[in-house]
């Protein structure tokens, strides 16, 4: 009986994440023909909603991944319904089926996790808080609670059948201190799938984000090259970061993520202690009746 083909499924807060944070390993994958999936959990709509921005990132990423593929034929896009019922839009390569990426288009939560005033500030970030008691789409108004999002990703990534799960660190990881608030939340929603074992933890790794610029250079000479290429297709589109792609070194965190690569397998993450669990810990180990265990 043959092995099935081994699956990458990535969970993202934003269009670029993967591409700055988890190439070599999602490159690699994909030279060597394995199947990847990648669901993004905002629009990377930077405050601005559904509009022209949207669309261009969603045009980068997929042409990010036709470096990665060797190949610029059309894609296609269809709705997909998850089996808890959430509807998110996928793409794929017309000629490579082993690859899709899906959009859930949540709103973007910028730099603080504070939001826009075009998108009502309403932010991932702020629905992990509780800040929100739910938090709705930008393009078909699901409105989604902590449990729905966690249920999604955990059905997106069983229907993908995933054999490796990769995103970026939960935002307790004391190495996810800086990063952006949407990064740390996509981390604490794949950690929390996985502590309520609807995600099996041993095939679940999570890259360090925007501190990682500060971690030792890790890629040589041609995997930087490969890495700038592939990102460079995507920033063609993005006119945020749009330049020449020579100056993507010369800028300060592009340049220093184009140039590493760090995972950190989940068994590694180190949860939070439940409320109350440091008191009651402290009572246990405290004697009680002023005697010492083994007191007569």
């Amino acid at each position: 009986m043959n092995a099935p083909t081994p699956m990458i499924a990535g969970i993202w807060a934003h269009y670029d994440d993967d591409l700055l944070f988890a190439i070599p390993t999602i490159d690699e994958a994909i030279l060597a023909g394995h199947g990847v999936r990648q669901l993004f959990l905002t629009a990377s709509d930077a405050g601005r909603g559904m509009s022209r921005y949207v669309d261009d990132r969603e045009t980068g990423i997929r042409a990010a991944y036709d470096v990665m593929r060797g190949s610029a034929t059309a894609w296609s896009d269809r709705r997909t319904v998850l089996s808890n019922g959430v509807t998110v839009t996928t793409t794929s390569p017309d000629d490579d089926p082993r690859m899709s990426l899906s959009f859930l288009r949540l709103p973007d939560g910028g730099l603080t996790g504070g939001g826009w005033y075009a998108t009502g500030y309403r932010t991932i970030p702020k629905l992990l808080g509780g800040a929100l008691p739910s938090l709705a789409t930008l393009d078909t108004g699901q409105d989604l609670t902590v449990a729905r999002l966690i249920t999604t990703i955990s059905a997106f990534v069983a229907e993908a059948g995933a054999t490796e799960v990769v995103t970026t660190l939960p935002d307790f990881a004391p190495a996810s201190e800086g990063d952006h608030p949407d990064h740390g939340g996509a981390g604490r929603l794949v950690a929390a799938a996985v502590d309520a074992g609807l995600i099996d933890g041993a095939i679940v790794r999570y890259a360090v984000g925007y501190p990682g610029r500060t971690w030792p250079a890790n890629l040589d000479d041609g995997a930087v090259a490969r890495k700038l290429a592939v990102f460079a297709a995507y920033g063609a589109h993005d006119e945020v970061v749009c330049r020449a792609p020579e100056a993507y070194l010369e800028t300060p965190g592009l340049g220093e993520w184009l140039q590493r690569e760090h995972l950190i397998d989940d068994h590694d993450i180190v949860r939070p202690s439940p409320p109350g669990a440091d008191d009651q810990a402290a009572d246990a180990a405290t004697p009680s009746h002023g005697r010492v265990p083994g007191d007569a």
